[in-house]
């Protein structure tokens, strides 16, 4: 409809600057992003992945009610308060999808975006990477939702965010007496040469999240870039004229959720380069030179 803001749908990649993209839009004056970012709304409906998201959304309100009973002030008992309620309503928006009515359980999907808009508001969005796992008839689906409906993906290079990811997945499985250098080794070797860890390798897919946004999506609608050069002015800049709000500006260098620095095993760096390779080639091919620093990652691996 006439005047209603554009709704952003970011798809990934994972571990490419979605955190940092939703605390700048979260903060911006012209964008009301609701307090979770990650929503898994369309990924748990086509994968009908129910009880896992459901037990992920209890946890999440239990730690919320845990903290708002130690908050020692009244603002922030409340500020807890809306995010249990963000939290209510995504699961009985889910409730309505896994009963059956999807036409319902997206109504309500939707409402929740919109619910915080108003006059002023420009843009709503749900910034969930998994939805660069989707098929190609959902990813239509959602761009189709409306003429004002936005799509972006990020490509960080990928050997480092390979080894971000990692690292973030051995943090989650680290057991007593196990430590993270070790976890983090041992995930990679499951990963590239095992062909263990499928979810890790999904998503350095870039090649074929690409071409089912491609094939999705209409070009003015889909915006595909390289996160080292959207984390600048001039790409903020870009990014906003893309989405239709005025450009504010931000620290670029600040980095959200950046793990603890990690060498990686030479070794295993060469193998994992190799196993990477096809997507260094594609992204070349597609999107023309490599950002700085990406060169089949040989810069070497920190963040």
């Amino acid at each position: 409809m006439a005047g209603e803001p554009t709704l952003l749908f970011c798809v990934g990649a994972t571990k490419a600057g979605t955190s940092w993209l939703y605390r700048y839009l979260h903060g911006h004056a012209e964008c009301r992003l609701r307090s979770i970012k990650e929503l898994h709304f369309f990924d748990t409906v086509d994968f009908r992945d129910y009880a896992h998201q459901f037990d992920t959304y209890a946890r999440l309100r239990d730690d919320l009610l845990r903290r708002q009973g130690e908050a020692g002030d009244a603002w922030r008992r409340r500020n807890l308060q809306r995010q249990i309620d963000d939290v209510d309503e995504v699961v009985a928006a889910l409730r309505l999808a896994e009963a059956g009515d999807e036409p319902a359980a997206l109504a309500a999907y939707r409402a929740y975006l919109a619910g915080t808009a108003d006059g002023a508001t420009r843009l709503v969005g749900d910034i969930t990477p998994g939805y660069a796992l989707l098929s190609v008839p959902r990813l239509a689906m959602m761009a189709a939702l409306s003429p004002a409906v936005r799509v972006l993906y990020l490509m960080r290079d990928p050997l480092d965010r390979l080894w971000s990811h990692v690292r973030m997945q051995a943090a989650r499985q680290l057991r007593p007496g196990e430590t993270v250098e070790v976890k983090a080794r041992r995930v990679l070797n499951r990963v590239v040469r095992r062909g263990l860890e499928t979810h890790v390798a999904s998503r350095s897919d870039y090649r074929g999240a690409v071409e089912r946004l491609w094939a999705a999506v209409p070009p003015a609608q889909l915006l595909i870039d390289f996160t080292e050069r959207l984390l600048t002015p001039e790409g903020l800049t870009r990014l906003c004229g893309f989405l239709g709000i005025a450009p504010a500006p931000a620290d670029t260098t600040e980095r959200a959720h950046e793990g603890r620095p990690l060498p990686l095993d030479p070794a295993q760096r060469d193998q994992a380069l190799a196993w990477l390779a096809p997507q260094y080639d594609f992204v070349e091919r597609n999107f023309g030179p490599l950002p700085q620093g990406w060169a089949g990652g040989r810069t070497g691996v920190q963040a």
